[in-house]
């Protein structure tokens, strides 16, 4: 772009060139927006009471959620997120239950995600993350009806690629793994103790950039 400057207006395109490139700056850090709808599968748990174990075992559920992070460079932004994981149990009568019981996961993540660049309005990005996340048990089922939750350790990772339809907003596709601790429930007067449960999303996400 200098080239084509005379030499009294060299200092105005300099100027020019500055603002084109805080300009573009800008608009790669900075605060940003997330949201995502899909399906999840949650592995299969094992879960005891007084010395007896069952294994859970849970049909296709649904996670939403939301996230609000800072992109430090074009490539490099770090997150929280939280949302909510529902699973249902599909077989409630190993547990001697007639009805329904579900696993709710409400996770609060802090994650650093990074970019890569492709020269395209493809993004594809990498992320983990840690935190914690309240597992709620639900027991809705002939003579039994009750909840209770636990605040558990909860890891993260995730993996996805967005397509860029306007200069700040971007929608894509991604996979996320939520692994948390044991929990324990007290349910009907019955102390539960559930083992991890592993978890696997797959979303349509929604990024905006401000």
């Amino acid at each position: 772009m200098m080239r084509h400057c005379p030499p009294r207006t060299v200092g105005i395109c300099i100027a020019i060139a500055a603002a084109f490139t805080i300009s573009a700056s800008a608009a790669e850090t900075g605060l940003y927006f997330n949201a995502e709808g899909g399906i999840s599968f949650a592995q299969d748990v094992d879960i005891s009471s007084g010395g007896a174990a069952r294994t859970a075992e849970f049909d296709t559920g649904f996670r939403a959620g939301v996230g609000v992070g800072y992109n430090f460079t074009r490539n490099l932004g770090v997150e929280f997120d939280t949302g909510w994981i529902w699973n249902e149990v599909s077989n409630p009568r190993d547990f001697g239950l007639n009805g329904d019981i579900s696993l709710v996961q409400v996770p609060f993540m802090v994650n650093a995600v990074y970019r890569f660049e492709t020269g395209s309005k493809w993004v594809p990005y990498v992320g983990v993350g840690v935190g914690a996340s309240y597992s709620v048990f639900d027991v809705d089922a002939t003579g039994v009806e009750d909840s209770d939750g636990d605040l558990v350790f909860a890891w993260q990772a995730m993996a996805g690629v967005r397509y860029m339809f306007q200069e700040n907003m971007s929608i894509g596709a991604g996979y996320k793994y939520l692994g948390t601790g044991e929990a324990d429930y007290e349910i009907d007067g019955a102390s539960l103790e559930a083992d991890s449960v592993h978890n696997h999303t797959f979303s349509v996400v929604f990024n905006m950039t401000f």
